[in-house]
């Protein structure tokens, strides 16, 4: 009797020690999550207790919800902690009324000393005629960047 007891309780302890290696592991499980969300770049996983938490930005509530429902769908997941966040869109681009960028543009042509320079603005657009120097042509472009044109066209002659 008493080695029929140990024999069951050995195939007891086999059979526990079974099932508790068949519950996937949080490390296997995390490589798994990462997997599925390689369509969503920015994304990343942990995964504790079979709990994918998820974090980082996504462009918009459609990547992050598919994101969510892609860890979701991994076997072993057993519920998704979504911290991702939306990226906020960029802020618009302010173009300075044409009067402006005229006065500044001669501002910066004076300053310069660019007296064969010339610079004429219509609807965002700065247009350069004239001569310039190699040398004085990037100090130009950038000052004129600077007041925020929608474009520069530069027609200048390089001497």
């Amino acid at each position: 009797m008493k080695s029929i007891s140990r024999s069951l309780w050995a195939l007891l302890l086999l059979g526990a020690l079974t099932f508790t290696g068949c519950k996937p592991k949080d490390e296997d499980i995390e490589k798994n999550v990462t997997t599925a969300l390689g369509a969503y770049p920015g994304v990343q996983v942990t995964v504790t207790d079979g709990v994918a938490t998820l974090s980082g930005e996504v462009a918009d509530d459609a990547t992050r919800s598919a994101a969510e429902t892609a860890a979701k769908g991994v076997k072993g997941v057993k519920s998704v902690n979504s911290k991702l966040t939306i990226t906020p869109p960029p802020a618009p681009v302010v173009i300075n009324p044409d009067t402006t960028l005229q006065e500044t543009a001669n501002s910066a042509i004076t300053a310069l000393n660019l007296p064969k320079v010339q610079a004429a603005v219509q609807d965002g657009v700065i247009t350069l005629t004239g001569e310039i120097k190699k040398s004085e042509l990037q100090g130009l472009m950038m000052k004129l960047n600077e007041l925020k044109p929608k474009k520069i066209e530069n027609k200048l002659t390089i001497k």
